[in-house]
């Protein structure tokens, strides 16, 4: 009875008594490793991919790099051919009026118009006082300023349609002068047909403003001030 109280005793104190100092340490030791093992890992992977270095390349002024211009033997120039090349696509669009037939009948169009105007203009300086008294007539105010103002515009705007210099400004103010004329001039009693006449009264007027407005959209085509700065301009831009 006493020996096997004492076989139990024992076996308790094997199963209780704890972990050698030696067994401690190793498992404190490989802990530590898996997780240095684990914080390398992540840093390898958030790390940037490190760049190829250049392979050397013979030629015939000794090894170069790939990549690296090739210079010519003895005299230290970069060889052009082997410059880098960015290829780069420029898309040149040339509209229907400068082209040969747009071109002529805009320059046609803006010679007819503008002796219809710059003639009209003449008249209105050389007569100021017949001009300042149709102007009278109507409800705009001083007269006196707004016939030179008319006259000076109408010579402006023809000088601009014979260069094709500010073509589409040149088709507003031919616009405004010739709507202008309809709307205070000429359609002021309210009707613009005559009994017994053709036609309709400011039919020449109408069809500047069409013109002017038709100038004021297209430009004033190939054959045109305008479009010599705007062929500079495209050249810089491409440059």
């Amino acid at each position: 009875m006493a020996d096997n109280n004492t076989d139990t005793r024992a076996d308790w104190d094997v199963e209780a008594a704890p972990a050698r100092p030696s067994e401690v340490d190793a498992e404190r030791e490989r802990l530590v490793a898996e997780r240095a093992a684990r914080r390398e890992a992540r840093l390898a992977a958030l790390a940037p991919a490190p760049e190829p270095e250049p392979q050397p390349v013979a030629t015939a002024a000794g090894p170069q790099y790939a990549g690296a211009p090739a210079v010519a033997a003895g005299t230290g120039a970069t060889a052009v051919s082997d410059l880098p090349v960015r290829a780069e696509t420029v898309t040149v669009t040339h509209r229907n009026t400068d082209k040969f037939a747009g071109s002529l009948g805009l320059f046609l169009l803006r010679l007819v118009t503008a002796a219809i105007v710059g003639s009209h203009g003449l008249y209105h300086l050389l007569n100021l006082p017949a001009t300042t008294e149709l102007i009278s007539s109507t409800v705009l105010p001083a007269p006196g300023i707004l016939a030179v103002v008319l006259g000076a515009a109408e010579v402006a705007i023809a000088i601009g349609l014979v260069f094709g210099l500010l073509t589409r400004i040149a088709g507003l103010g031919l616009v405004l002068v010739a709507g202008g004329a309809l709307a205070f001039v000429l359609w002021g009693n309210w009707t613009p047909f005559e009994a017994g006449k053709p036609g309709f009264v400011g039919a020449l007027e109408l069809l500047l403003v069409a013109v002017g407005v038709l100038f004021m959209l297209v430009g004033g085509g190939g054959w045109s001030v305008d479009h010599g700065f705007r062929a500079r301009r495209a050249e810089a831009k491409a440059a």
